[in-house]
């Protein structure tokens, strides 16, 4: 059996599309399905060129991996991405891609603290395959959905509150990049946002400009939300509100609003994902109907 890892080039974005899709991969790789998928890794800020390789076995694609290096406040972590398909397993070359990433990430991000593998559970293999490598349980993530589909709840706006539609301009870039970081300082892995990774965002295929909305009270950002079509479902990806403005109904009003937004597309799933530790998410989430529907495990493994 001869193995051979090589940097993924765009001239190969067929043979990785291909990978996807095996049915031993496309459960764990669904978000990414669909004829944007792919592309939406591609154009992340967070993960360049030097980050993706794909492995052969006889010549024969048989994985692949890429790596997101996101900055925080406490320094930046990488989440590798691997996936081998089912015939190809068992041969070494899972572990192969992760330590190629990991020391890739090691030499082009001196700074990144720590390594972090999530996969879909229960998933007994991707577990087993984390402990092997020294990785240990750091999270749960839960997929939530909203089965009241077509009923979306009116929304309304606290008092003094007023919400545009992102326009792409230098002002709600820096607007929601703010928003952002106000919003997630004390998150587990709140990732630190620039006005330019919004922009990189703002150009990853797929985006939709208006379904994002910006709130503001006395001339500031305090609150945001995004919504993103996936194949088969619809998420509100992201939703913050910044400290001074919570507890005044502004989550619930931008949740509502994100819910409405997605039904009005007609996605066929309302959905969302939430760290399994924010109570105060999961109250909300559950209040306005949402339930678990699937859960993601984190693990991760300090670097020296």
């Amino acid at each position: 059996m001869t193995v051979e890892l090589g940097v993924f080039a765009p001239g190969r974005l067929e043979i990785l599309r291909r990978l996807l899709s095996d049915p031993s991969l496309a459960p764990e790789f669904e978000a990414l399905q669909g004829p944007q998928g792919l592309e939406r890794v591609l154009a992340d800020p967070f993960s360049g060129p030097e980050l993706r390789w794909l492995a052969f076995r006889d010549g024969e694609p048989a994985g692949f991996c890429w790596a997101f290096v996101i900055p925080t406040r406490e320094g930046s972590f990488a989440m590798l991405r691997p996936g081998v398909v089912a015939r190809a397993r068992r041969t070494g070359i899972g572990s192969r891609l992760i330590e190629t990433a990991s020391a890739a990430v090691r030499e082009l991000a001196p700074q990144c603290r720590e390594l972090c593998l999530t996969a879909w559970v229960p998933s007994p293999e991707a577990a087993g395959f984390a402990a092997r490598h020294g990785y240990e349980h750091a999270r749960f993530y839960w997929l939530m959905e909203r089965p009241q589909h077509g009923s979306a709840p009116q929304v309304d706006w606290p008092p003094g509150v007023e919400v545009e539609t992102f326009d792409g301009t230098e002002r709600a870039l820096g607007h929601w990049s703010e928003a952002y970081n106000r919003s997630f300082a004390e998150h587990y892995h709140g990732a630190l946002s620039t006005p330019e990774s919004v922009r990189a965002l703002a150009a990853v295929p797929g985006f939709r400009p208006d379904g994002v909305l910006l709130a503001h009270r006395t001339g500031a950002c305090v609150g945001f939300c995004q919504n993103q079509l996936l194949p088969g479902r619809g998420e509100v990806a992201t939703l913050g509100v910044v400290p001074e403005a919570r507890g005044i109904g502004l989550g619930r009003a931008l949740l509502r609003w994100g819910v409405g937004w997605l039904e009005h597309q007609a996605a066929p799933r309302v959905t969302l994902t939430v760290d399994g530790e924010n109570e105060g998410a999961l109250s909300l989430y559950r209040s306005e109907g949402f339930e678990t529907v699937r859960k993601r495990e984190i693990w991760s493994r300090r670097l020296p």
